[in-house]
C-alpha cells in the first residue's frame, strides 16, 4: 500500500486524531494553570501573607468547572461530561456496528463501518482522557 493509497483510505482519521491532540492538550494547559496559582499560593503562604481568594479559589477549584449559558451560571462536572461521552460513543460504535454486520454485503455498507470506527476511535478519545486526564 502506497501512502497515496493509504491517506485516501484513512483521510477521515485525521479529525478524530486532532480532537483528541486538542482535549490533551487543553487538559495539559488546565493543570499547569493550577500548577502555577499553587506556586503562586505557596509563595504567598511562605512571605506569612494571607493569599487573595480569587488565587485560592483557582488554585482549589475540583473537577467542578463554571462556565455561562446565555447570562446564567452553570456548573458541570468535567469528569462526569467525559464518562457520559465515553459511554455514548461507545454505544453509536456498537450500534453502527451492529448495522454494518447487518448489511456486509450492500453497497453503502462501508458508511457504516466509517462511522463505527469513527465512533470507536472517539471513545477511546474520551476513555483515554477520563483515564489520564486531570485528577
Amino acid at each position: 500500500m502506497t501512502f497515496a493509497e493509504f491517506f485516501a483510505a484513512y483521510w477521515w482519521l485525521m479529525f478524530p486524531i486532532f480532537g483528541m491532540a486538542m482535549a490533551f492538550q487543553g487538559a495539559n494547559q488546565s493543570a499547569k494553570r493550577t500548577r502555577r496559582a499553587l506556586d503562586l499560593v505557596k509563595s504567598y503562604i511562605d512571605q506569612g501573607k494571607e493569599p487573595p481568594p480569587e488565587i485560592l479559589k483557582l488554585a482549589l477549584r475540583e473537577e467542578e468547572d463554571e462556565y455561562e449559558v446565555d447570562g446564567v451560571r452553570k456548573t458541570g462536572s468535567s469528569k462526569n461530561s467525559t464518562a457520559w461521552s465515553a459511554v455514548t460513543f461507545t454505544a453509536l460504535a456498537a450500534g453502527f456496528g451492529v448495522g454494518y454486520w447487518y448489511v456486509q454485503a450492500e453497497d453503502y455498507a462501508f458508511a457504516f463501518l466509517i462511522v463505527t470506527v469513527t465512533m470507536a476511535v472517539l471513545a477511546l478519545g474520551s476513555l483515554l482522557i477520563l483515564l489520564f486526564g486531570r485528577k
